[in-house]
């Protein structure tokens, strides 16, 4: 568990989007290394030492975190894993200095999985101005792509994140070197000086006992799970449909393949759906609770 007074510095983003390569750089750690083995799999934190322009050391912890879209978890099980080490660390007393968030500037468009976890940190964070100062959106592998198309990339994500930019938070750039990810790492402890802040989820399910199906993040992965499940139902009927007309048996021998795989990935939706699946008392206990809190908010 972490203590209350320190630099508490946590990296999010898409599974393969370089969190354990910039720990690596500054904590002299190897988890980024090739093989599953390297692959974040649990939250894991390391204590550091940076140096300041004065000459400074400045003590932080840095906390991996598990991607969503991980090929080896479920969204719902990363979502867990976040929401519990959150909880564990807000009930000490303990909240983050600030969050960066890694983007691949490589990702062509900012669109299926990229968009998807944007909008489950987005609702994990809340839109509270407080937090998007300590919010920092860091684009990765500048080096795998042509200056002036990253750029072009850069200008669309400024685009897609506007509301928390409005609100404070800031989009930077990762060269992959100690100095580069040091100096974003020390600015967004310079500018979070005053009293940490605690997420959304956080004041859901600490300050407002509220169980993890409860919460915004939540609600928004069961959406997305039915959303999954739609696709999923169309892609196995059209899949019957050419099966059913083809008279090539490596055809439709392929085409069987490819149902169970997609039967399989239905399946799993499904199952995960099941688990965020909201009683029609708790939606409507929920509905209540977010009455109360415009009503709170619309009065002040």
């Amino acid at each position: 568990m972490l203590g209350n007074q320190e630099n508490i510095i946590a990296i999010m983003g898409p599974s393969g989007s370089g969190k354990s390569r910039i720990i690596d750089t500054l904590a002299h750690t190897n988890w980024s290394g090739p093989g599953l083995a390297n692959v974040t799999q649990k939250i894991q934190s390391v204590k550091t030492t940076l140096k300041s322009r004065n000459g400074k050391g400045v003590q932080v912890t840095l906390v991996d975190t598990p991607g969503f879209g991980d090929t080896h978890k479920s969204d719902l099980q990363i979502l867990e894993m976040i929401a519990d080490w959150l909880e564990q660390n807000y009930r000490k007393g303990v909240c983050l200095t600030g969050i960066i968030y890694l983007a691949r500037i490589t990702d062509n468009r900012i669109t299926g999985d990229s968009f998807r976890c944007m909008k489950m940190f987005g609702k994990l964070c809340g839109g509270a101005e407080q937090l998007a100062k300590r919010v920092a959106f860091v684009t990765t592998m500048w080096d795998k792509i042509q200056h002036n198309v990253g750029t072009g990339r850069e200008m669309a994500l400024r685009d897609v994140l506007r509301p928390m930019l409005d609100r404070g938070a800031r989009v930077l750039r990762s060269n992959n070197t100690r100095t580069s990810n040091q100096q974003i790492v020390l600015d967004l402890i310079d500018l979070t000086a005053s009293q940490p802040h605690p997420v959304l989820m956080q004041e859901e399910m600490v300050d407002q006992a509220r169980p993890l199906i409860e919460t915004e993040a939540a609600q928004m992965l069961f959406d997305q799970f039915q959303i999954l499940l739609s696709k999923h139902k169309a892609t196995l009927k059209d899949l019957e449909e050419i099966a059913r007309r083809s008279n090539d048996s490596n055809l439709r021998e392929d085409l069987e393949l490819e149902r169970q795989k997609i039967e399989k990935e239905l399946n799993d939706t499904f199952a995960e759906a099941k688990k965020l699946k909201l009683s029609w008392a708790q939606r409507l206990l929920a509905f209540f609770r977010k009455s109360v809190r415009f009503f709170e908010f619309d009065s002040s």
